[in-house]
């Protein structure tokens, strides 16, 4: 599978991974909400490290696509 996942979108997936994994290890919340917290917070940060995401690719959607910035210079003058 191709990388989907763009820099700044790895950057806030691997910040609310961690995150959400250290809430669920101090246990903010009792129960199942803690169980599905962890589960996200995993899927989160092993996401933003492999730049993978199985839903983006189910979604079409592709972050790591940049546009190009505009250029103002023009090559075709010859200076």
């Amino acid at each position: 599978m191709d990388r989907n996942i763009g820099p700044e979108d790895r950057v806030v997936r691997i910040v609310v991974g961690i995150a959400l994994c250290v809430l669920a290890y101090l246990g903010v919340l009792p129960g199942i909400p803690t169980i599905i917290m962890a589960v996200v917070g995993v899927y989160l940060a092993v996401t933003g490290l492999l730049a993978r995401c199985p839903l983006y690719k189910l979604a079409d959607i592709d972050t790591s696509i940049q546009e190009q910035p505009y250029s103002s210079t023009d090559d075709r003058s010859g200076l």
